[in-house]
């Protein structure tokens, strides 16, 4: 597959401002700088990370004047945060530009080998020590840009899900069982509620603020307590004939919808997304999003994006792969799928046996805002 060129971004011509008594000190007078009210417009023009702190890194005003938000990340692209073979090392790849950013993660030059990285959202890595002599495991929420930390209570049941909401709920579950765990910052313990027989879950997803739950493709609301669940189903049992085609399936979202997605393997990977239709209480398929993208990751869904985002094919999935530093990009229009491979200096070899996790989807522009 070629490897495609980078389209860069540029923002309006810099022009020397006027400075009055009033106004903040500006950069050198040697050098020319753009008028301070248009900086946060070029600031949302730029589509590296790099391209971005290093203007705000220029002097103070400018920090002051740029923060770290999502309104200034709107044209940010999608990442892969990855690990160099064999120090364990985390740094993030531009899957387009197929290079490593520079950009220093904030936690310092690497997390130890007994944590690993479970996902990204809402500008927080969750991660959770795996060593035999940590369990059970802790959850640790760490922003990507400032630093901060939140720690979580030890994990009290087996996991392999977790999912986080507007507000730092965490969630967890394992695929196929009744138990669910959830629990904010702060709380001194987990709580754990258990689903009725024979109901396990298959996938949850926050959309709207609402907890969704899939339960043997049935699509229900799951409201938590402290120790108990309620599960309300919003359509009935499928037959055969009517069952959505896939091997394995997921819950996402596309603009507030919320959407089934199937994978199957058989000579390459096959992808198919269904909405709900809540009038007629069932899965409809569709192959448009509208010129969005979703983005799932090795265990389920990530986030949609888009339309029109800059270096992103819409109507596409990309998918994290099962082997190290691979990925798919799924044509939803007409059903191709592209292997992709993160090549950076330091990449795990293919035939790697190593303990390092598949890529983690990192979106700068859709940390809270």
């Amino acid at each position: 597959m070629a490897t495609e060129k980078r389209r860069r971004h540029h923002g309006p011509p810099a022009v020397a401002a006027g400075a009055s008594s009033s106004s903040p000190p500006a950069p050198s007078a040697d050098t020319p700088s753009p008028p301070l009210d248009l900086l946060p417009d070029i600031a949302r023009r730029l589509t590296s990370l790099e391209d971005f702190f290093s203007l705000r890194a220029s002097c103070r005003t400018y920090r002051a004047l740029l923060p770290a938000s999502r309104p200034l990340l709107a044209s940010q692209a999608p990442l892969l945060l990855v690990s160099l073979y064999p120090s364990f090392v985390e740094a993030l790849f531009h899957p387009r530009v197929r290079r490593l950013h520079r950009f220093r993660l904030p936690w310092g030059h690497h997390l130890p080998p007994s944590r690993h990285t479970l996902l990204y959202a809402h500008g927080f890595l969750v991660t959770a020590t795996t060593a035999a002599a940590q369990y059970p495991p802790r959850l640790l929420l760490l922003h990507l840009f400032t630093g901060e930390q939140q720690r979580l209570p030890k994990v009290p049941a087996p996991f392999s899900r977790v999912i986080l909401s507007d507000d730092l709920l965490a969630v967890l579950f394992l695929p196929g069982r009744r138990i669910v765990q959830h629990c904010h910052p702060g709380d001194a313990l987990w709580r754990v509620a258990t689903a009725d027989a024979p109901h396990v879950f298959d996938d949850l997803i926050f959309v709207g603020g609402t907890l969704y739950a899939l339960v043997r493709l049935r699509l229900a609301i799951l409201e938590l307590s402290e120790s108990s669940l309620e599960l309300s189903f919003l359509g009935g049992e499928y037959d055969e004939e009517n069952r959505p085609v896939g091997e394995r399936f997921m819950l996402g979202e596309c603009e507030g919808e919320v959407l089934l997605i199937s994978e199957e393997h058989t000579e390459t990977v096959v992808y198919r997304v269904f909405r709900w239709v809540s009038v007629e209480g069932k899965w409809v398929t569709i192959t448009s999003l509208g010129g969005r993208t979703l983005f799932l990751g090795f265990n389920g869904f990530a986030a949609c994006v888009g339309p029109d985002f800059p270096e992103i094919r819409g109507d596409c999935i990309y998918a994290a792969g099962r082997r190290l530093g691979e990925w798919y990009e799924y044509s939803l229009v007409n059903g191709t799928c592209d292997v992709c491979y993160a090549e950076y200096a330091g990449a795990p070899p293919l035939n790697s046996n190593s303990p390092l996790r598949p890529p983690v989807w990192v979106f700068p522009s859709l940390m809270q805002a």
